[in-house]
């Protein structure tokens, strides 16, 4: 098995599972076309702005991030910008729980360091001889 979460991702499929991440406790895009290492908050903003969404006044990612949030699940609720936002909300929360298991179960150059049989085993409860380290 092969992990998923990478912080350079090589090719198509690395980089749309890996596009969005956390960093510094809030979610970034890898790039917008223009940039690399956006914050979500700064692109969603830009995007209301760009598509004309009323007064956004929202300066601090914190403000940006209740905003949109209000707006979408009070007003817009179909709000495509909203409904992007959240859907890299999730990615990038689920993205870091990942992260954190696959730290445990791979070694730093990528290796299993316990096969997906013996995780299995594990997960069912049966007894496991120790892998050789």
């Amino acid at each position: 098995m092969k992990r998923l979460t990478t912080e350079t991702p090589d090719g198509n499929f690395e980089t749309m599972l890996n596009f969005v991440f956390s960093q510094d406790g809030w979610a970034h895009i890898r790039h917008d076309g223009n940039e690399g290492s956006v914050p979500l908050t700064q692109w969603a903003k830009a995007q209301c702005i760009l598509h004309g969404c009323g007064e956004f006044s929202a300066e601090t990612p914190q403000e940006i991030d209740e905003e949109i949030c209000d707006c979408m699940m009070m007003d817009f609720p179909d709000c495509p910008i909203g409904l992007a936002y959240c859907f890299a909300v999730q990615a990038s929360h689920l993205r870091e729980r990942l992260k954190m298991y696959e730290d445990i179960f791979f070694a730093e150059d990528g290796t299993e360091r316990l096969p997906l049989d013996v995780l299995r085993e594990l997960a069912g409860g049966g007894t496991v001889p120790c892998p050789n380290p």
